[in-house]
């Protein structure tokens, strides 16, 4: 239980847990989100449906995970299987940045490979922090509450970052503002090299070894397996959000400063169910909330048909007035259903596996995201944006017919 942690180690993890997450990609490193969105749809004058599939390619290093869970688990450097990763992709996301920074005029081979190399450095920093926070969390059932300290660090910096984007992308140029993004996985860098403890590892053939029977284990079942396809089938209903930013800007009129603002506000509403989500995570069962929020999903989703309607297109401050406050609840919403669901993933793995098995549930997370761009981008230039939205909220339905053959931890066996 958490006693058998010492507060100060406790403490100590959670600020390494939350500092490692405020700085993610998911956090302050989104800092150039509008920028790139602008970036592409300005200046290279990408259509939604390009820029859709150009999301999901440039997201490749998250859907492969795994590779980078089997290289933690098994193969330390210097003794160590977390921190001398950590070291290594900190300075590697830092390069690729400030090599963006340095680029007069883009191009979409470039972006594309420089993005899906900061995708490679990020998700394998990810996988560590993961998995670290798995093997000291699990133990002393607190896996949740580290989960919750993580994402509500991801969403506070979310708000600024999301502030802050608005501001850059309306008056800095793209160099500066990647060029400004280099310094965070740097300070992440610093993190890591004075407040991470670490245990060596001294016998790499048994650590291997060990590694290998864990994930022999982990996935000889079809729990895991199932588990797995649920999170993959979750994200996997056609994304329609690139068409529908091309239709908010052209037609909503939605600028740079205000996406920003919408973009805080969901954050801090996502800060707050992450907060509501570590005190009240143990109060409740996981099925039940999931059937809840299929069902609210669906609702929110077939929702935006109505910024197709006549009297909030002719009323663009009624639009964004429904933008902002559908942002804030989908906010608390969306960061409780994702926490459930990203703990339900961490209790499920083994000793020993921590970093490939936590990173193999979540990359199929991933590779649903990847193909809700790519297919949501195909759907849009065959169907248009609102029938896409329709299709989005039958795809979330589905879920439903996946969810009676899991078995949760929090049911009885």
């Amino acid at each position: 239980m958490e006693s058998a942690l010492d507060r100060k180690t406790i403490i100590r993890l959670s600020i390494v847990f939350a500092l490692i997450y405020f700085f993610s990609p998911n956090g302050l490193a989104s800092l150039p989100g509008l920028t790139i969105s602008f970036l592409l749809k300005d200046i290279l004058k990408m259509t939604a449906t390009q820029t859709a599939y150009f999301s999901a390619i440039t997201i490749i290093g998250w859907a492969i995970k795994p590779l980078w869970g089997i290289i933690s688990d098994a193969v330390p450097i210097c003794g160590y299987r977390r921190k001398s990763y950590l070291v290594i992709t900190t300075i590697a996301a830092a390069i690729i940045w400030l090599i963006l920074g340095q680029i007069e005029n883009y191009d979409t081979r470039t972006l594309i490979t420089l993005f899906a190399l900061s995708s490679l450095a990020y998700a394998f920093m990810d996988v560590v922090c993961d998995a670290l926070m798995i093997e000291t969390g699990k133990p002393h059932n607190l896996t949740g509450r580290f989960q919750s300290i993580q994402w509500t660090a991801v969403y506070v910096a979310a708000i600024i970052a999301s502030l802050a984007g608005g501001w850059v992308a309306e008056n800095l140029k793209p160099q500066s503002v990647f060029s400004l993004n280099a310094a965070f996985p740097l300070i992440i860098l610093v993190v890591v090299l004075f407040f991470l403890k670490e245990n060596k590892v001294f016998d790499r053939k048994e650590q291997f070894q060990a590694s290998r029977s864990s994930l022999k284990h982990a996935f000889g079942g079809k729990a895991i397996w199932l588990l797995a396809f649920f999170l993959f089938f979750w994200t996997f209903s056609p994304s329609f959000g690139a068409p529908f930013f091309y239709y908010s800007v052209d037609n909503l009129k939605f600028d740079k400063i205000f996406l920003g603002i919408v973009g805080a506000v969901g954050a801090g509403a996502s800060a707050l169910g992450a907060i509501l989500y570590g005190k009240f995570s143990n109060k409740f069962r996981t099925r039940t909330f999931i059937e809840w929020m299929i069902a609210i999903g669906i609702a929110a989703t077939l929702f935006d048909l109505i910024y197709f309607a006549p009297f909030v297109t002719k009323n663009l401050f009624l639009a964004r007035t429904i933008y902002v406050s559908s942002a804030a609840v989908l906010g608390i919403i969306g960061a409780f259903t994702f926490l459930v669901m990203l703990n339900a993933a961490a209790i499920s793995v083994p000793k020993y596996s921590e970093g490939t098995t936590f990173a193999v549930l979540t990359s199929f997370w991933n590779i649903g995201l990847m193909g809700s761009s790519a297919l949501g981008g195909f759907l849009f230039s065959k169907i248009g944006l609102q029938p896409l939205i329709v299709v989005s909220a039958i795809f979330t339905a589905a879920t439903w017919l996946i969810l009676p053959y899991l078995k949760f931890s929090d049911e009885n066996a």
